[in-house]
């Protein structure tokens, strides 16, 4: 296996991972504040939109909002 479809591999059960984890609180959480969680344990926009079934540019808006928040 080559060491980029080896990473990939990692990334996406580190994805799977993560979505599983946040499911107890799904109910509870808005979609802003999983955006949050997710960006500030450092994933991209990428990353983010792909676990939360979300664009890239839908992560950016939450995010610049949230940056504009503080």
């Amino acid at each position: 296996m080559a060491k980029r479809e080896f990473e990939d591999q990692v990334l996406k059960r580190l994805d799977a991972m993560i979505s599983l984890m946040l499911e107890p609180k799904a109910k509870d959480l808005a979609i802003k504040e999983k955006v949050e969680i997710l960006y500030n344990i450092g994933l991209d926009y990428n990353q983010i939109a792909g676990i939360l079934n979300k664009t890239p540019g839908n992560i950016a808006v939450i995010i610049n909002s949230l940056k504009k928040k503080k």
